[in-house]
């Protein structure tokens, strides 16, 4: 019996030990990170936001940046979703390409709704939250994430638009129920990245996604016919950076704004679709191009993604802030890159 307890004893010291040496060294390697120098790598050409998920975006000149996604006005990003009413599965342009030809505006309390051949729908959004109407969608991996049905007038609209009987279109507002989350798992690309969680609202994958003019660029090399950044749906461009130099990123730092690069952004068959026609290209590129140099290396990013290619990166807020078009976009590099950059000085 006694040593049955001593085994207890001492394996409940080795398992402290590992949680406080675990502990230490995240500890360590965070003090060690934020002291790593911040370099100028570029400007921001370009920002832009989504009030409609899968619909058309806004170019703006400047956001307010924070923990839920980007601001512009009225607009927030990914705060409106569509959905089949009976079931509560979210459409995409995935499923739907039209709906990338949808331009969305949200002036004056009033959501306006604009197809490509002028049929248009306005939303009273205070009307909306008065009636309050709770539906739920369901999302990647059947998560649940609630939201204000914005009525009739609308489900009409996008029933007529997208050919299915019952579209309903929602509206996040703080406070609802949503399973969303963003977080992080340490494979080796990350490993710098701290554990932490990032909520949206009907993102993807995360609140911010970050291309370089640069690697779009490098991609339309390639093709033969060049690919507008507009089928890629950044929220952040930044210009004057060397190509690929995002997947290097361990944070990113504009004006007050300061983001963590929590992945890579892995890209699907939204890439496909004429950002002014709504139709998915034919020979399936940039995607079939991007997959045959931007898969992820061998090891847990390609089992979980596999032919996914890796495009921009995903990124959380660290410190909200306003950001504009034109300013200087400083970063820190991932320990792996550091002393390889050009612009490192120990």
């Amino acid at each position: 019996m006694k040593i049955s307890e001593d085994k207890k004893a001492l394996l409940g010291l080795v398992g402290a030990s590992v949680i406080v040496y675990n502990g230490v060294r995240y500890l360590l390697n965070y003090v060690r990170e934020r002291r790593s120098p911040l370099i100028p790598v570029g400007t921001v050409k370009a920002l832009y936001v989504y009030p409609v998920k899968s619909c058309k975006g806004k170019s703006v000149f400047s956001l307010y940046c924070d923990e839920m996604g980007a601001v512009s006005g009225e607009m927030h990003d990914r705060q409106f979703i569509v959905v089949d009413g009976k079931t509560g599965r979210f459409y995409t342009g995935r499923q739907k390409p039209c709906m990338v030809v949808i331009d969305c505006d949200v002036r004056d309390g009033i959501l306006t709704m604009t197809y490509v051949d002028g049929r248009s729908v306005k939303v009273n959004l205070a009307d909306v939250v008065k009636r309050n109407e709770v539906k739920t969608a369901r999302l990647f991996h059947n998560e649940r994430s609630d939201g204000l049905d914005c009525g009739n007038d609308a489900a009409a609209f996008l029933s007529d638009v997208l050919q299915e009987p019952d579209t309903r279109l929602l509206m996040y507002v703080k406070g609802l129920y949503t399973e969303r989350g963003c977080v992080t798992t340490r494979t080796s690309w990350n490993e710098d990245v701290p554990p932490r969680m990032d909520k949206t609202a009907f993102a993807d994958d995360a609140p911010y996604m970050i291309m370089s003019q640069a690697s779009l660029d490098n991609l339309n090399k390639r093709l033969s016919d060049e690919a507008a950044i507009e089928r890629f749906r950044p929220v952040i461009l930044v210009d004057k950076t060397s190509e690929w130099d995002e997947d290097k990123w361990l944070s990113v730092h504009i004006g007050d704004a300061a983001f963590q690069c929590l992945k890579p952004c892995f890209r699907c068959v939204m890439t496909t679709i004429h950002p002014v026609t709504g139709t998915m290209d034919p020979s399936v590129e940039p995607l079939k191009c991007l997959r045959s140099f931007r898969l992820a290396p061998e090891g847990p990013l390609r089992d979980e993604h596999k032919d996914s290619p890796m495009f921009g990166v995903d990124a959380g807020i660290i410190t909200p802030g306003y950001i504009h078009v034109g300013q200087t976009v400083y970063v820190r590099y991932k320990s792996s890159f550091r002393k390889s950059t050009p612009y490192y000085s120990p």
